[in-house]
């Protein structure tokens, strides 16, 4: 358990640890090209080398120093991967990446409703999907057929996200039209390996007159006629690189918690480095920009993901606001620390957009719920959101109940600015972020 009280001032600097998720990500379009990667920096913590064993089924995995080299085998050599279900960063294109390339994942504990949801999305691209064995540890079987074929219809950006990973496991040309702008650190990696995504505006505005699009902007405050849509194109077929270096920012989520307690205890001054500053992965600094909260930034360099840098919050008198969390796969990891941030603004705060923690079992939303009436929190909850009435404090807490790291990371540092003492399971931070506790509490001055 971790034993946290309220804190009076928070200040310093720390350094967010290497990304596991982008890790992840990029083993798995390593091994779905085939190129020999190496990956930096690299911190060895217990999910990390978790996922470092699952993909030694398919690749050659080494640490040296700080940095992982993998080795692809042979397509004929690889044999089947097992994933844990609870551990799947963007779930979605991960899992269908690795379908096209292997054929078949093993997905331990996998919701009906997801498999459900990948058997659909799979038929749309022309494929079957299939599960052998039991729920609880069978494989998925990709089906696949001599085509990669999207209808001629708009595609929901989420679905998208799938579609995309699917044709780079199939290596397949691969081309849509997706119903708002594609952001995703897939797009961001693929240069690296010498491929592309390219994604371009349709809308006709400058083909067209321009005191037209003028007068309409004017009527309407819209620049085109109509909702604006995106083509998504990539070809996959195309050779990689020979080789591939792919360097990693700071774990998107840790910063997110330590923007969030230091948004809850203002006094001090707080400096956050190694911090990944692309839209698809500061979902919770958006969301205080939004609040009215003051947020420094200062880009120091350039990841395989975009730029990186330092982060200072400078002024978090919040007020709630409306989100619309889509596509889910950028507010999946940050929407508990979303949530608190919200509990302890001013006025109320909605989440729409959270029907695919639905899917899970149990359903994901539920969890974070569970969690804010713990802390005392006064909600709503609606099919696909939740809404949220913020208040300056709340009493301490226990919850004792293993809880997915970002939710119990999000509420340990909630225990910041509450009154009394708070306790809270920690048995997967630690596999996170060893090292959690330490941080926190070299920058925190506790109360008394």
């Amino acid at each position: 358990m971790l034993e946290l009280r309220a804190a009076k001032e928070i200040k310093g600097a720390l350094s967010a640890p290497p990304s596991a998720d982008l890790l992840i990500l990029s083993l798995a379009v390593a091994v779905a090209v085939g190129v020999k990667t190496r990956i930096s920096p690299v911190c060895a913590t217990p999910r990390v080398e978790w996922w470092m064993a699952a993909f030694k089924s398919v690749a050659e995995v080494v640490i040296e120093g700080n940095e992982c080299i993998v080795t692809p085998f042979d397509k004929k050599e690889q044999t089947d991967m097992r994933l844990s279900y609870d551990d799947l960063p963007y779930r979605d294109c991960l899992v269908f990446l690795l379908l096209g390339r292997l054929g078949a994942v093993a997905v331990e504990r996998l919701p009906d409703k997801r498999f459900d949801r990948w058997a659909r999305l799979a038929h749309k691209a022309g494929h079957g999907l299939r599960r052998e064995g039991g729920a609880n540890d069978g494989a998925l079987i990709l089906d696949k057929k001599d085509h990669f074929n999207i209808p001629e219809i708009v595609v929901d950006v989420e679905e998208a996200h799938a579609f995309l990973g699917l044709a780079l496991g199939l290596n397949a040309r691969f081309e849509c039209i997706v119903d708002q702008a594609f952001s995703s650190p897939l797009r961001q990696l693929l240069p690296r390996f010498g491929l592309e995504c390219v994604v371009k505006n349709t809308a006709r505005g400058k083909a067209e007159d321009p005191l037209v699009r003028r007068l309409r902007f004017l009527k309407t405050g819209k620049k085109t006629e109509g909702p604006v849509q995106f083509s998504l194109r990539a070809d996959f077929s195309k050779p990689p690189l020979s080789e591939a270096t792919i360097t990693v920012p700071g774990d998107d989520v840790f910063a997110a918690l330590m923007v969030l307690a230091k948004c809850l205890v203002p006094k001090g001054s707080l400096v956050i480095e190694n911090v990944g500053l692309e839209a698809w992965n500061t979902q919770a600094l958006q969301l205080l920009k939004t609040m009215g909260g003051t947020v420094g930034t200062n880009e120091t360099g350039i990841s395989s993901f975009g730029p990186m840098g330092t982060v200072i919050v400078q002024k978090t008198n919040a007020f709630g606001r409306k989100i619309e969390c889509r596509p889910w796969w950028q507010f999946a990891a940050q929407l508990p620390t979303m949530a608190v941030m919200a509990a302890f603004a001013q006025g109320q705060s909605i989440f729409r957009g959270l029907e695919d923690p639905r899917e899970d079992e149990p359903d994901g939303l539920a969890r974070i719920i569970g969690c804010l009436a713990a802390l005392g929190v006064r909600y709503g909850e609606m099919p696909d959101g939740i809404v949220i009435e913020g208040s300056k404090q709340f009493d301490g807490f226990d919850i004792n109940v293993a809880l997915p790291a970002p939710i119990a990371g999000a509420f340990a540092v909630s225990a910041l600015k509450c009154r009394g003492p708070s306790a809270i399971a920690d048995d997967h931070i630690v596999k996170y972020w060893p090292d959690f506790k330490d941080a926190l509490y070299s920058v925190c001055d506790f109360k008394e």
